[in-house]
């Protein structure tokens, strides 16, 4: 694979070195500073998108991290949720410190929340493509998408699955029709919706997933691919983790943990993909063999990047459409400093 693990090493030496130093002027401030928190929540979804934190989970790099950090024991909590409306719920409600899911939810709550809980990406995740297949014989391209069909994505509308639909029925109808398809989806999770669309026996036509699951889909004589996110939007990273700001300005050793934890899965997928699907399979339960795994992971339609790249393209498009309110002027206004010394997009 060419194109995974995006600017790794020397990102997360300035990083962490610049949190610490954060943390080292916190610590000198006036009144002395606010006790990091040592019992953590991460949120993460299915799919290999989220293979970097599944890795330092399975690893303890977080708690390695933070205790080299010096903040002492750490206690990390997961979740699985399913779709990017879970997910902003859980960390709004507190449930969740981090969460990851698409760039659209982020930019959803980033909107929502500015001036608030004002929150923002501490990294990418994920910059795979998005495929949508369908077990309908009819249907070859959305063109020959009906009201018979039902496509299944983790969140209606807010999804990052929705949203590439969207833009997919604007750039084959013309302006005005990115909500023509709108009516056709239904919330399934990838698990739930592979299984859906492999029986044909449910109303379940379509679904919009990473290779993940597609690969697990089209391994069946009745499924079919008709469409490929990075022929209507190039590759893009449209999987991040994000925080409030308050958890990222009261927290920047356990920040810089993660960063450094997040470092270490991006690295560990790039020198070693057989032990990066062993820890897949270990983490997620699967039909898929370790074999299989690498070979996905060697797959061009999956990469990874911790730096987020092109995620303009959604922001601008969201805002055309009123999806959200505020234009971002750059990348940098909806993620967090840590990521600002690098080339991101």
């Amino acid at each position: 694979m060419t194109k995974d693990v995006k600017r790794t090493g020397a990102t997360a030496r300035r990083v962490v070195l610049g949190l610490t130093l954060a943390a080292g002027v916190a610590l000198v401030s006036p009144g002395g500073a606010r006790a990091e928190v040592k019992d953590l929540t991460v949120a993460i979804q299915y799919g290999l998108g989220y293979l970097p934190l599944m890795i330092a989970k399975n690893q303890g790099l977080i708690e390695k991290y933070a205790e080299a950090q010096g903040i002492g024991p750490v206690k990390v909590n997961w979740l699985v949720l399913n779709g990017g409306v879970a997910a902003n719920d859980a960390l709004l409600s507190g449930n969740a410190q981090i969460v990851s899911a698409g760039i659209a939810p982020l930019l959803t709550v980033w909107d929502k929340t500015r001036g608030t809980f004002d929150v923002k990406a501490i990294s990418g995740l994920d910059s795979s493509a998005y495929w949508i297949n369908s077990n309908n014989p009819n249907v070859r391209s959305i063109r020959d998408l009906t009201d018979k069909d039902r496509i299944a994505v983790p969140a209606v509308k807010v999804s990052i699955n929705s949203v590439i639909l969207q833009i997919a029925a604007e750039k084959e109808f013309g302006p005005g029709h990115q909500y023509d398809f709108e009516p056709l989806t239904t919330t399934l999770s990838p698990p739930d919706a592979t299984a859906a669309l492999v029986s044909g026996k449910t109303e379940i036509t379509g679904h919009i997933t990473t290779p993940t699951y597609g690969s697990q889909q089209l391994a069946h004589p009745n499924i079919h691919r008709i469409l490929n996110s990075r022929d209507v939007i190039g590759e893009a990273t449209l999987v991040l983790s994000y925080a409030t700001q308050k958890f990222y300005d009261e927290n920047p050793k356990l920040t810089a943990a993660v960063v450094k934890a997040l470092t270490d899965g991006f690295a560990l997928i790039k020198r070693d993909k057989a032990e990066a699907a062993r820890i897949y399979l270990a983490e997620e339960r699967s039909k898929l063999t370790q074999d299989e795994v690498v070979a996905l992971l060697n797959n061009p339609d999956i990469s990874y990047s911790q730096v987020p790249h092109n995620t303009g393209v959604i922001a601008d498009f969201m805002h055309r459409v009123g999806s959200i309110k505020t234009k971002p002027a750059s990348w940098k206004d909806y993620t967090f400093p840590v990521l600002h010394g690098e080339a991101g997009s």
